[in-house]
């Protein structure tokens, strides 16, 4: 696989519910986990169903524990990509991440579970190169089934993991019990006239309220 084995935790502790510390609590897991990245240059995404229209990315990495880091919870509108896999519109899964909330606003990614089968995914590249998405799955699963190895195996073709947090809020301990995940493959040209008869006929394992395994 292209990701070392540090990346077994990535995301089973993604804090993507920035629920902020009060005074002399102890600070959120978002919190802990923020990235001080600075903007990958060139890159952006656009997600037309979440308004979201050419966003930059900030560069995650990996926190001491293994677990990758997040946007800060001070920019709830900032996307983070994980700087070790592959940028979005490369081969491989591009994994971004970004929060449902924070400092009392919705979050970039407030809304994620709303994508379904379809819809539009953008990428946009240094060079210019832009690359649609189509999205082929969206599911909400419990941290404590993260399915590692299915989310980072490599790919034929550019993909994406688009995450955040989903599920209940744990009040003590500042965090959620599961993890919005929507994938997205690369769209052929001329996608835009076959999804439907694609979605018919494959019937691909889209489960947007589903709690379970990435199968």
């Amino acid at each position: 696989m292209r990701y070392l084995l540090a990346v077994v935790a990535l995301l089973a502790l993604v804090a993507g519910c920035s629920s902020t510390a009060s005074d002399g609590a102890r600070p959120s897991l978002a919190e802990q986990q923020e990235s001080n990245g600075a903007v990958v240059p060139g890159y952006s995404l656009s997600v037309p169903k979440l308004g979201i229209d050419r966003a930059t990315m900030v560069s995650l990495g990996l926190n001491a524990d293994g677990s990758i880091q997040v946007p800060s919870v001070s920019r709830p509108r900032a996307l983070g990509v994980y700087a070790h896999g592959p940028m979005p519109g490369r081969v491989g899964p591009a994994v971004i991440l970004g929060h449902v909330n924070g400092g009392g606003q919705a979050g970039v990614f407030s809304r994620l579970d709303t994508l379904r089968v379809g819809d539009d995914i953008t990428s946009t590249a240094p060079d210019g190169t832009v690359t649609r998405f189509v999205v082929y799955r969206t599911q909400t699963i419990p941290k404590r089934d993260w399915p590692t190895a299915a989310i980072y195996a490599d790919t034929a073709t550019p993909e994406l993991r688009l995450v955040t947090c989903g599920g209940r809020l744990d009040v003590a301990a500042h965090n959620v019990d599961s993890t919005v995940l929507v994938g997205a493959r690369r769209a052929c040209r001329g996608a835009a006239a076959t999804i439907r008869t694609w979605i018919s006929e494959t019937k691909p394992e889209v489960l947007p309220l589903h709690h379970g395994g990435w199968r």
